[in-house]
């Protein structure tokens, strides 16, 4: 559980286990009905959870400049908070600016910076080219692009979950190959097979023989080879802080500990007990990433 970022009580995580009728379902179609099974998987792969109506949703800070920007005929949603040496703050699958509540205050009160938006079809940002219910890895990466062209090289990408993949993706579509920028990886999704395989199996259990037939289905919609967008390779040369949970249930801890030694660059925090989103509200947590981003 992570705390609702508007103040409405407590908001359940995006990632959601299927029940257990639906979790035998999909075991026994791995075996009698493969195909019917991926359609039906294809078909929900890009479905923002929660619809529109139960997004998460976060607020602009006091202070903070409220942005509407363009992305191409989707309207974006975000702030402009502080002044100093810029950060962006990215979020996940599911996810809003408001997931970043305390890691941005915590940046702004060190003299940074900070610009968040909401990607397509999620929080306060409006539809994506698919629809207020559908978007992908791919339009929250032409998003990011887009901030990027609006306001500028970041000094630091803090990003959560899927974001870390797409704020990547972003910056390289805008023309900057991270070096000397700092980037904070909370709960990383690494994307490839493996990332897509684990994920997916951490709602709905997937055989080898429902993935290879979801697989292209999923890269037709997208129109991309979703095995070459992983965070693996290539690798970047910039400072990095990879921060994972080891109770992490639909990003495995495995995959951030195999991250951070692949890169470079990266130091890895380990944490234990909070799972995909409650590290977005650790103390400790915001602590670190903000000594990071200050380059202690």
């Amino acid at each position: 559980m992570a705390e609702n970022p508007t103040g409405g009580g407590r908001k359940k995580s995006t990632t959601v286990r299927a029940p257990w009728y639906l979790r035998a379902a999909f075991l026994a179609a791995e075996r009698f009905a493969p195909a019917p099974a991926a359609k039906l998987l294809g078909s929900r792969w890009f479905k923002v959870p929660g619809g529109p109506e139960r997004r998460l949703r976060g607020r602009a800070p006091a202070g903070a400049q409220v942005f509407d920007l363009d992305a191409g005929g989707v309207r974006l949603w975000g702030y402009d908070w502080g002044d100093g040496p810029l950060v962006y703050l990215v979020h996940g699958w599911g996810g809003s600016t408001g997931d970043f509540e305390y890691i941005g205050a915590s940046l702004a009160a060190e003299g940074f910076r900070v610009v968040a938006f909401d990607s397509p079809s999620h929080g306060n940002s409006g539809p994506g080219p698919w629809g207020e219910h559908y978007t992908s890895g791919v339009h929250m990466a032409d998003a990011f692009e887009t901030v990027i062209d609006k306001f500028g090289p970041p000094h630091a990408v803090v990003a959560h979950s899927l974001g870390c993949l797409t704020a990547m993706m972003g910056m390289r579509q805008a023309g900057i190959e991270p070096e000397t920028e700092r980037l904070v990886f909370v709960a990383p999704f690494i994307g490839g097979s493996d990332g897509f395989r684990d994920t997916l199996g951490s709602i709905v259990p997937v055989g080898p023989r429902i993935l290879s037939r979801v697989i292209p289905l999923a890269e037709e919609r997208a129109e991309v080879e979703l095995s070459k967008l992983t965070l693996m390779e290539p690798t970047a040369a910039a400072p990095t802080l990879i921060v994972h949970d080891t109770w992490d249930r639909p990003n495995p801890f495995r995959h951030g500990a195999a991250l951070a030694e692949t890169w470079p660059n990266a130091e890895l925090m380990a944490t234990s007990g909070l799972g995909h989103r409650k590290v977005l509200v650790s103390p400790e947590v915001h602590r670190r990433v903000t000594g990071f981003v200050k380059g202690e």
